[in-house]
């Protein structure tokens, strides 16, 4: 199951229309003290431009780890899982222009919060994770406000494949009565178009 992240922008220009509302007239009589004064209600509606840009990015619903087992010497020895993230829809964007998308932990704050899966039962048994993209964690990149960059797309039916990276180093030695059950976390997704034009 995938879910779609639906967007629009609107261009710099707008049109505006007012709406009349004069179907209805009050009339006002000053020999009447209850009709001296009347209100009446100005209107209107701001038009988005019809060529504005838009798009659809499907993102998966979920990403299963799997079953991971702790490893029986210490070393770094990795559980991986793909992760692709589509562009349905692209529509009227501008030349330079691509779409952004930006990830994050949902419980991320600022570039040094992990991405991270926290026990069922116990919320002191966490395990980190990162996203790689082409052998290099996303986590190496600027930090922007919603996240970090998962990929850009600048046209429909582009796809990006980035790799979700867990160390099972993290699990040596621990218990497993403690440590062995469920885990689960949360990627937030946050898209918006940006200019990719060189400097």
């Amino acid at each position: 199951m995938k879910k779609k992240l639906v967007a629009g922008f609107m261009a710099a220009t707008m049109m505006v229309s007012v709406m009349s509302t004069g179907v209805f007239a009050k009339d006002l009589d000053p020999s009447n003290e209850d009709k001296k004064m009347g209100d009446t209600q100005v209107t209107a509606t701001v038009e988005e431009n019809e060529n504005k840009a838009s798009y659809v990015i499907q993102i998966p619903d979920t990403v299963d780890f799997g079953k991971i087992q702790q490893p029986e010497t210490e070393g770094n020895v990795y559980s991986t899982h793909d992760i692709t993230v589509s562009c349905i829809q692209a529509d009227n964007l501008a030349a330079g222009n691509a779409i952004a998308v930006l990830v994050k932990d949902a419980s991320a704050a600022e570039s040094s919060d992990p991405f991270r899966l926290t026990h069922s039962t116990n919320s002191d048994c966490v395990l980190n994770y990162e996203i790689m993209n082409k052998d290099e964690s996303i986590q190496n990149g600027t930090w922007y406000a919603n996240g970090f960059l998962f990929n850009l797309f600048t046209g429909a039916g582009q796809e990006a494949t980035d790799q979700l990276r867990l160390n099972r180093n993290q699990l040596y030695n621990k218990n497993l009565s403690v440590w062995g059950g469920q885990y689960t976390g949360t990627l937030n997704f946050y898209t918006k178009i940006v200019d990719v034009h060189a400097n």
